[in-house]
């Protein structure tokens, strides 16, 4: 019992971060199955926005959605490059990212103004990997594997791991009076 007392707030941290991921997960979850077997309207969202900015470097670059594969080829006038799927929507990221603010409390203006950005900055991040992907399946197909299932999340992830620390400074000096140059 006393364990409990002397770690009350971590415990709450994680029973808040736990219950609200595996509520938004499985939300996401249900979000994915309603269009099963095709490609959710996010993925397809996000893949056209890959796709237009690729075509700034190569014309013929093109996708092609369908109805009864959730896997999303993105190709050139020669071959399919890469595939997008579900899992490279971002999403989850955003419900691991919101998980940890909103159980890591703080005031609803300050969480939704963090919320928008981190929103923001990790789409952009993603979007980015996806571009660079295809840029790696081009010029060192070998490596692809590599840089989608290592580096390219490692760097989601330490921006998230980055947005997390400011998220909890910003908390922890929030409501503290601002010091004045020269008084004790």
């Amino acid at each position: 019992m006393k364990l409990i007392k002397e770690n009350k707030k971590a415990i709450k941290f994680l029973l808040v971060f736990i219950g609200l991921y595996l509520t938004l997960n499985t939300l996401y979850g249900f979000y994915i199955q309603y269009y099963f077997p095709a490609s959710d309207n996010f993925t397809r969202g996000i893949t056209g926005q890959v796709v237009w900015f690729l075509k700034f470097f190569d014309s013929s670059i093109t996708y092609y959605p369908s109805s009864m594969t959730e896997y999303i080829p993105i190709a050139n006038d020669r071959e399919n490059m890469i595939y997008v799927f579900e899992g490279c929507n971002g999403l989850n990221v955003m419900i691991v990212y919101l998980s940890f603010l909103v159980a890591f409390e703080g005031p609803w203006r300050l969480l939704l103004r963090f919320t928008l950005i981190g929103f923001v900055l990790i789409y952009i991040v993603n979007v980015t990997r996806i571009c660079l992907l295809y840029a790696v399946a081009f010029y060192f197909h070998e490596q692809l594997y590599f840089f989608h299932k290592y580096f390219f999340t490692g760097i989601i992830y330490v921006m998230v791991f980055v947005l997390w620390f400011y998220w909890v400074r910003k908390i922890k000096s929030y409501g503290k009076p601002k010091s004045s140059a020269g008084a004790e």
